[in-house]
Order: C-alpha cells, then structure tokens, then sequence
C-alpha cells in the first residue's frame, strides 16, 4: 500500500436483535467489546486517522474509548467526517465486523489501487447467504448491492455477498454522492449500498475466501459463533507455540494473552486483557486471570488473579485472591482462601489458609498463619504494614496498620498487634486466660 489512509468505523448501530439497552459495539468478545477488535485491526494499518461514526448510545461509546485520539462523529455531521478524512484513501468498517484480519484489508487495499477503483468492497460466497446483502453482478461486474428484504427470488439465490467493508478514493463527487443517500433513520444513518450504484467511476468487488473472517455479529448467536471462532484462532496458535490445552473447548481467552511454552491450560481457565504465563506452568482447573503475569513454573488452581504479578516457582490457589498490585515473590506459596491486595511477598513467603494481606510490605520466608489479617483501613484511609523476613504471624492475629513486625519476630496466634515489634522479638496481645474449675457442673445445680 503505497498512499496514506484514513478509517472510519460505523458503530451507530442500536442492534436490535440484541435486545440489550448496550450498545451493539460494546458487547463483550472474548474479553473486549466487539469495537475494540476492529479497532485493533484498523491500527495495525497505520491510518493517519480513525473516524468512529456514532448514533444509538453514543455517549457510552466515546466514554467507553475516550483518550485514544479517535474522532467521533454522527453521519448526520458529514461535513465533520468529510474534515476528519484527509487522505486520499479511507476504509469504510463495520464496528460489528471483529474477525477481519489485517491480510484482507491490505488485499482489498491493493485489489483498489491496482485496479484503478473509485470503490470498492470485500465480498465473500455464502452457501446459504441468509439475511446477507446479495451482490448484483451483470457480464461480470457488479451493478449494485440489494439487501436480502428488497432482493427478488432470482437475488435471493445469489451466494456472493457483501461484508459491509469498504476501501473509496476520497474525491469530491465521493462526498456528493453520499451526501445525496437516503436515511435510514433518525440518528441520519445511510445505507452504504445505494452508493454502490451512485458513485462516479469504476466499481468492483474483491471476492475473499475465507467467509468466517467477514462474520457480522447482529444478534447473540452471531456473537457465540464469532467467540468460538476467534478462541480457536488464539488457541491454535498457543497450541502451535508449545503449550498443552486439555479440553480447548473449555479454555476461554483474549487475543493478546501469551502462554509460554510446556505450560499446560486445564479446563474452565480464563485468560484476559494482557495477561503473560511463562514457561513449563500449570493453570486451571478453575482459574480466572486478567492483565496479571505469571513467570515460569508457577502453579495456579482455582483461584482469581486481577492485575497481579507472581513471581517463578510459587504455588497458588486453590482458591486465592490477588487483587490490584498483588506481587508474590518466587516460589511463595498462597494457599486456600488467602486474600492478596497492594501488597508485596518476598520470597518463600506462605500464607496457606484464610489470611488477608493488604496493603503490606512481607519479607521473604515470612510465614502468615491461618486467619492473620492487616487491618489496613481506619474508615478515613489506607496504611501499610511492614514485616520483616523470617517472621512468624500466628493464627488469628490481627496486625493494626501502621505497624511494623522486625525481622524474625514472632506474634502469638490470637494476638492484636497495634505497636511495633522489634526483630526476633515475642508479643502477644491477647488477654489473659481465666479458667474457672467446676463452673459448669455449679451451673447445672
């Protein structure tokens, strides 16, 4: 591709078939809304500028990608996106449209420019072309885009359809052109197939091969086929790198999730956002990780991971929490409902059962027993607890932030700790034992 390009991405749609108060475009596929795909792809293009054609939800759409240096406009401000379009090419895509890889768009790109194209759209051949727009060809050459509600029976059995996706010159008569379409509705959308017919100069259509990588998404079973289509895709290139997935259709994935190699991924995992495992670990059963990095050879079993970052050889799970700025050091272990929040564990650290550890500095070998919390939160802010390594936390103590635990110290199970403990130090803080003998039989009497 030899000139500059501009996008504009058609995300007005209500997507009735839906049936959801949410905004087609942010539905949810494989872990990021549907625009957030052609998004991606639309980058990975180097476009001077990409144009996000708003209408039904508009403002969560914006609030949804603001900061990104998109334009938003409505097609009832054309003259705003006709401003915003400088390049003497642009794409036309669907915001519904999340599998259109990069190879097709660079061919329709050189199918357009090679050609001489005034216009020009992908089109594919569907057996059984359903609610698809039929392209019209006549002696060969397309004469116009009918969409399957208008199409007369001879259309109707026409199997080359159109995917929406569309490569124009940026001409003057472009503009008139689509200045002068019809609207379909109250937001000021038009249907981009009455242009085929309107424009000056050559029209022509790329046939792509592949149809599963123009899927439209309109309605809920669309958006559970294009999941399963776009995991297998992520799965088979992890499969292909090395990495053991035991049952692939009970793995769940984003796009930009890398899996080293000799990892093996057990059933009912789920790997978000921007989550890297490294080499030779084992994930699943039942573990849901997103944007968190696992080095290699850690263990993770049924157990949430968000934002987290555990460090090579530790054990984690089952069932543990770590939250935001979670940072488990090497070969530490965090046992069954163990909660982890902005906290950092050094190496060798073990919390095994039912401890909270938030907001807290751990030396390595530190040992958490069952049932130890920081008290990090005074009802106005958060404080930090400070625990050297080696120390010994026993069951049940609660250590009151601010506070600091030195190095090798060791707190009594049961204890509130509100005051600091030097190093190799003993405090308790619980209150004495009283025993009372006979008590019970004196009761009874």
């Amino acid at each position: 591709m030899s000139k500059p390009l501009d996008v504009v991405i058609l995300a007005s749609g209500k997507g009735t078939r839906m049936c959801s108060r949410i905004p087609k475009v942010l539905h949810p596929l494989a872990g990021l809304p549907l625009l957030e795909h052609v998004l991606k792809v639309a980058a990975s293009l180097s476009p001077r500028t990409i144009v996000v054609v708003v209408g039904h939800g508009a403002d969560q759409v914006e609030s949804a990608f603001q900061g990104r240096g998109l334009v938003f406009a409505h097609w009832g401000e054309l003259p705003a996106i006709r401003k915003a379009v400088s390049s003497p090419l642009f794409l036309v895509l669907p915001g519904d449209a999340p599998l259109v890889p990069q190879e097709a768009l660079r061919s329709l790109l050189e199918f357009h420019e090679q050609n001489g194209l005034s216009l020009s759209f992908l089109s594919t051949e569907l057996p059984e072309p359903g609610r698809y727009d039929r392209v019209v060809r006549k002696e060969g050459k397309v004469a116009r885009i009918v969409e399957a509600k208008d199409a007369a029976p001879e259309e109707l059995a026409i199997q080359e359809v159109s995917s929406g996706i569309y490569c124009v010159s940026n001409t003057p008569k472009l503009w008139e052109a689509l200045a002068q379409l019809p609207p379909k509705d109250a937001q000021g959308g038009c249907y981009l197939t009455d242009l085929v017919e309107r424009v000056a100069g050559k029209v022509d259509a790329l046939v792509w091969r592949h149809p599963e990588d123009l899927l439209r998404v309109n309605d809920r079973l669309d958006l559970a086929r294009a999941e399963g289509i776009l995991r297998n895709r992520i799965l088979n290139r992890l499969m292909l790198a090395g990495v053991t997935v035991v049952d692939p259709g009970a793995v769940y994935l984003s796009p930009d999730v890398e899996v080293g190699p000799d990892t093996v991924l057990y059933p009912g995992v789920h790997l978000y956002g921007g989550t890297e495992i490294g080499q030779g670990c084992a994930v699943g059963p039942g573990a849901y990780l997103i944007d968190s990095r696992v080095e290699d050879g850690v263990r993770v079993w049924y157990s949430v991971l968000e934002g987290a970052y555990v460090g090579k050889g530790a054990r984690i799970g089952p069932f543990a929490h770590l939250r935001p700025g979670a940072h488990i050091g090497a070969r530490a272990r965090i046992g069954n409902f163990v909660e982890v929040k902005a906290a950092r564990l050094g190496e060798g650290v073990k919390a095994a059962h039912l401890a909270y550890i938030g907001d807290a500095e751990v030396g390595a070998h530190a040992n958490i027993g069952a049932g130890a919390i920081t008290c990090n939160y005074d009802g106005l802010r958060k404080h930090r607890t400070q625990i050297g390594p080696g120390a010994f936390i026993g069951s049940n103590a609660a250590l009151v932030a601010p506070v600091r635990i030195g190095e090798g110290a060791y707190v009594g199970a049961g204890s509130v700790i509100t005051e600091d403990v030097p190093p190799y130090a003993l405090a308790l803080g619980r209150s004495p034992q009283v025993v009372k003998p006979d008590w019970a039989r004196r009761r009874k009497k």
